[in-house]
Order: C-alpha cells, then sequence, then structure tokens
C-alpha cells in the first residue's frame, strides 16, 4: 500500500478512503482463515461413547439364563455402591444417576471504567431515570444492535451489518486493504468478530495499538454506520424515533465501554434504584467527550449513547 492510502486510511472524516476496503473477492483469492471457519463450523462435536446401565441377574435363576425364571422375593438384588469421580478438571462430579453436577457459574471480568466529571463548557442533554424511560436492546434480533443484520451502503459498498463496516474498518487501518476486503467471506456478524480475532492474531497486532484504535477511531465510525443505518432504511428509522427520548441500554455483561457490562436483569434492577435520578451526557458524540460518560450499571454504554444522538440528529433533520 503507498503512503497516500495509509494516510488516508488513518483519518475519520476522510471516509472515501473505505470506498476499496470491500471490493468483491473470488474464491481462490479469500484468504486461509475462511478455511479455519469453515473447519470450525463443519467440525462436529466429539461421540461420546453411550454408558451401559448395569444389569443384574435376579437371584434364583437357572444357569442356562432363563428369562422366565423367578426372583426369590426374599432377596434383596445386587446393588452396586455409587463411585463418585471427578475429570481432570476436577469441575464435573459425576453423580449416581451417570448426570454430571452443574457447573459453578463462570466469572467475566471485564475492564472498569472510570468517568471524569462534566466541565461546565460541555453542552449535555439530561435524561430521567425511570423504567418506563428505558430501552433495554441486545443481540442480533434487535434493531438497536450492532449485529442485528441488514443492508447498509457506506461509499458503494454494502454491508451487511454495522459490525460488517466496525471490523472493516479496523482491518483496513490496523493491517491493510486486503484484509479488510477478506471479510465478504464471513457471512453473519458474529463470523465478522471472529475472522477479525484471526486475522489480528495471525498479524500480530498488539493489543494495545488494537485499543489505541478503539479509543480514538471507534466512536466515529460506529456514528457513521449507524447514521446509514437509519437513514437508509425507514422502517428501522421509524421504529428508532418512536423510542422518543428514552435510555437507549446496551445489556451486555462482557463490554463496560460499548454496554452497561451487565445483563438485563442487574442493568433493570440498577435502574429501579435510580428512580427519579437523572443521566448527563454529552450533546456531541466523539472520542474526546467518552470520559465524561455517566456509568449505566457497570459500563460507559457508548453504543447507546451513539444511538441517542444519530436519533437526535435524524429527528432533527426530518422536522
Amino acid at each position: 500500500m503507498d503512503k497516500s492510502k495509509k494516510q488516508q486510511a488513518s483519518g475519520l472524516l476522510e471516509t472515501k478512503s473505505l470506498a476499496s476496503a470491500l471490493p468483491e473477492k473470488s474464491v481462490e483469492q479469500r484468504p486461509k482463515y475462511v478455511q479455519i471457519l469453515q473447519q470450525e463450523k463443519s467440525v462436529a462435536s466429539p461421540h461420546s461413547t453411550p454408558s451401559k446401565s448395569p444389569t443384574f441377574a435376579a437371584l434364583g435363576a437357572n444357569s442356562s439364563g432363563d428369562s422366565t425364571a423367578q426372583v426369590d422375593s426374599t432377596q434383596k438384588p445386587l446393588t452396586k455402591k455409587p463411585v463418585f469421580k471427578k475429570n481432570n478438571n476436577n469441575k464435573d462430579l459425576i453423580i449416581p444417576n451417570g448426570k454430571p453436577q452443574q457447573k459453578r457459574p463462570f466469572r467475566v471480568y471485564v475492564k472498569k471504567q472510570e468517568v471524569v466529571g462534566l466541565p461546565s463548557e460541555v453542552a449535555v442533554r439530561e435524561f430521567p431515570i425511570t423504567p418506563e424511560n428505558v430501552v433495554y436492546f441486545n443481540g442480533s434480533h434487535h434493531f438497536l444492535s450492532a449485529l442485528y443484520p441488514v443492508t447498509i451502503v457506506v461509499d458503494g459498498n454494502e454491508y451487511n451489518s454495522v459490525e460488517h463496516y466496525y471490523q472493516a474498518c479496523k482491518l483496513y487501518t490496523l493491517v491493510n486493504e486486503n484484509s479488510a476486503a477478506a471479510l465478504k467471506a464471513a457471512g453473519t456478524p458474529i463470523d465478522v468478530k471472529k475472522a477479525t480475532k484471526v486475522i489480528l492474531k495471525q498479524e500480530k497486532v498488539p493489543p494495545a495499538k488494537i485499543n489505541e484504535w478503539k479509543d480514538k477511531d471507534s466512536i466515529g465510525v460506529l456514528k457513521h454506520v449507524i447514521l446509514h443505518k437509519f437513514s437508509q432504511n425507514e422502517e428501522l428509522q421509524k421504529k428508532l424515533l418512536e423510542t422518543g427520548d428514552k435510555i437507549l441500554i446496551h445489556t451486555y455483561i462482557g463490554d463496560t465501554y460499548f454496554a452497561a457490562g451487565a445483563g438485563y436483569r442487574y442493568t433493570s434492577n440498577w435502574v429501579t434504584r435510580h428512580t427519579n435520578q437523572s443521566v448527563k451526557y454529552p450533546e456531541v458524540v466523539s472520542a474526546e467527550n467518552v470520559k465524561y460518560l455517566p456509568l449505566i450499571a457497570n459500563g460507559k454504554n457508548a453504543l447507546g449513547w451513539i444511538l441517542m444522538q444519530v436519533r437526535d440528529e435524524i429527528r432533527t433533520n426530518s422536522a
């Protein structure tokens, strides 16, 4: 890649530089990671050998094994003492009926977010906290999610979701154009996330560099593609505007930056505990203003913040 292209790729506003990010690729031109994904999908789960239930001969049966032999009612059938075994990891306890005990709940360790006090010169919008004034979203089935499958056209290229565009921009900047183009081979948004992780690992991109891109560019990239998503799809735009001025909260336990860092139950309890209080969001969506975002449950909820800003812009432009 020449220097001019590299300089364009590092800028947020130069979105035209991403126009060549996803040209059509033939199967032969797709990178090896696609084969890896295909192998992951085709690998069947190991077949466990069915355990044979112990059978006990009835006392008083004849030596020929006659199935009509009678059982002596004064005798008790032979039984085996229950054997308790543990696997190599000492996690699953095998109980007499052959079923493993339920595993202990796993713990998710995520980054703890800090909040910087809002300066007086930063324009804000204030939202009251009540259970009726909140919309929760999570998962590819929800229209507010970045994983929601919908065709989005940006700079002449089609993307199958917000996640497709977001990961393509990440690879375009951190790796190269060909890696970004290869994401065409990944069908679903989940496949895109997996493929991106594989490529970044293969290219040995350090986590510090990925986090630097996230802090610098991710907010602008997401706002750009989310604005396109709701501007180009009337039905989705109508549903977004129908949320009024409600707080949009991304409930996902594994992310304290873009989400609340908690699931629906914990987050809804948090909302109930903070009823009749309010949260203040910077009016301008930018990387510099992320540090001022208030905590919703355990996270910054940056994706919800971006969606609320896009909602305001669409409402203003359509008035």
